[in-house]
């Protein structure tokens, strides 16, 4: 069985694992009495430890092997999950969420080491997009397939069948993923781990790949746990519409995914960074208006597109920031994107109360077109390769 198969299949339901919760957010407060704020808090709770324990993962992958460590990672998502959809209250919640989110991070970084591992540089920018086709399409599951289970029967379900999924990939990663037969290993030691982190951290394009990384964790993944609010608030919508504006953001995904082996040699690295960050700015445009819901996916469409355009290019970049420490390299850059996407809710909480929703949005939709242009400005002044 191809690798990036196997591989695909725990991206996928890693990705759904972090985004079940967002369509759900006013269907949890309302069962367990809390309030929507409060609730829309957990995707911080599984953001921030998946950040956390990213140093730890990372060159656990290194030492021990990047297969046996997914594998384990895959069993205590699938125990989380099923914890979750029985939990009695807001408390045993959160501390499922908080467990999944440092088991997950075991998953999605070291498959894409994996690929750097076993793809030359010139086709590896390819071979990760396939990935995020699986990705994307966790990310669809996790919204469009919970915001309707949860609207039909209730959040519980959607969690549970997120744990039928989980379970199906755990089975084939156990069955298929072998580790590589010629890959050296070294004992794991915390000097070896500080050693590794030192080759990735000097690099001089490792603090442009980190800082682009956790702006983007902020605008883009902050925002989703406020969408069904949003809708609620202005009576565009529910949970199932939530789903459905989530949803578009994986769409534009998978159309770039569609395009990038033919549009990369075109363009190159750089052009392709800058533009994603141009067409980023004009998605958020299009949700600071504040229109109907199939107006506001199609505006997430437009985001999804220019953030895989960035996105893609600064994962590639990653994989070679330190070839001797693969494993460590992508867990810093997952590092700093999730530790974005921890902080983004909190800042968009407080944002949107203060400046109001199309303000917020606008502000985000200027930064993420300037972002583009500096990521490119800052990768080239430091040797990339395009």
């Amino acid at each position: 069985m191809p690798l990036l198969f196997v591989l695909a299949a725990g991206c996928l339901v890693s990705a759904m694992t972090m985004r079940i919760v967002d369509p759900v957010v006013p269907a949890i407060a309302r069962d367990l009495t809390i309030s929507a704020g409060t609730v829309a808090l957990l995707a911080s709770a599984f953001t921030l430890p998946y950040a956390v324990f990213q140093p730890v993962l990372g060159s656990l992958g290194d030492a021990w092997g990047k297969a046996f460590i997914i594998k384990i990672s895959l069993i205590v998502v699938l125990g989380c999950l099923i914890v979750g959809a029985l939990a009695p209250g807001i408390e045993l919640l959160f501390a499922a969420r908080i467990v999944g989110g440092a088991a997950a991070g075991g998953i999605i970084p070291l498959a894409f080491a994996m690929v750097g591992d076993r793809f030359d540089f010139e086709h590896r920018q390819v071979a990760l997009s396939r990935l995020l086709a699986a990705i994307i399409s966790g990310q669809l599951i996790g919204s469009i397939g919970s915001g309707l289970l949860a609207s039909y029967t209730s959040w519980r379900v959607s969690m549970a069948a997120g744990a039928i999924l989980v379970m199906a990939a755990l089975a084939l990663t156990i069955w298929q993923l072998r580790p590589q037969s010629q890959a050296v290993r070294q004992r794991f030691t915390l000097s070896i781990m500080r050693e590794g982190y030192r080759q990735v951290l000097s690099n001089p394009r490792a603090a442009v790949c980190f800082a682009a990384v956790f702006i983007e964790g902020i605008l883009l993944f902050g925002l989703f746990p406020f969408i069904a609010i949003l809708l609620e608030q202005r009576g565009a919508g529910g949970l199932r519409e939530a789903g459905f504006v989530l949803a578009g953001f994986g769409l534009g995904g998978f159309l770039y995914t569609a395009l990038v082996s033919s549009i990369l040699p075109r363009m190159g690295l750089m052009n392709l960074i800058r533009a994603g960050g141009a067409v980023c700015g004009i998605g958020f445009g299009g949700l600071a208006l504040g229109m109907s819901w199939p107006i506001e996916m199609a505006a997430f469409l437009v985001v999804g597109v220019g953030f895989y355009m960035i996105h893609n290019s600064l994962q590639t970049q990653a994989t070679e920031l330190a070839p001797g420490n693969r494993g460590a390299a992508v867990a810093a850059h997952a590092f700093f994107f999730f530790l974005g996407q921890a902080a983004g809710p909190v800042i968009y909480a407080l944002s949107l109360p203060a400046l109001g929703a199309g303000v917020t949005l606008a502000c985000a939709g200027v930064i993420m077109a300037g972002l583009g242009f500096a990521t490119a400005w800052g990768l080239i002044r430091r040797g990339a390769p395009a």
